[in-house]
């Protein structure tokens, strides 16, 4: 079900001197800082900015990174599963 090279996702956040990094990964929920982007972001990453919107508690989320990523940004989407989808998406908007 994954495109080749769009496998995962996650939200990278600006803040005052630091960068804050939310994923979800198989061991759990990661949430870290870092001083500089480039330290995560490789040659192969896809950036692309999003203003979030209030997020509403859904009925029903997976528990994967699509899922997570979706709930942090506050789209209510049910049909977007995959990365590749949310990027679609996101190019939209």
């Amino acid at each position: 079900m994954l495109k080749p090279g769009i496998r995962h996702c996650y939200v990278v956040k600006p803040d005052k001197e630091s960068i804050v990094v939310l994923e979800k990964t198989k061991a759990g929920l990661s949430m870290f800082t870092m001083e500089d982007e480039k330290s995560i972001i490789g040659n192969n990453s896809i950036l692309i900015s999003y203003k979030a919107q209030e997020s509403r508690n859904p009925l029903f989320m997976l528990n994967t990174c699509v899922g997570h990523t979706k709930q942090i940004l506050g789209i209510n989407k049910p049909f977007i599963l995959t990365p590749y989808q949310l990027l679609k998406y996101l190019r939209k908007q």
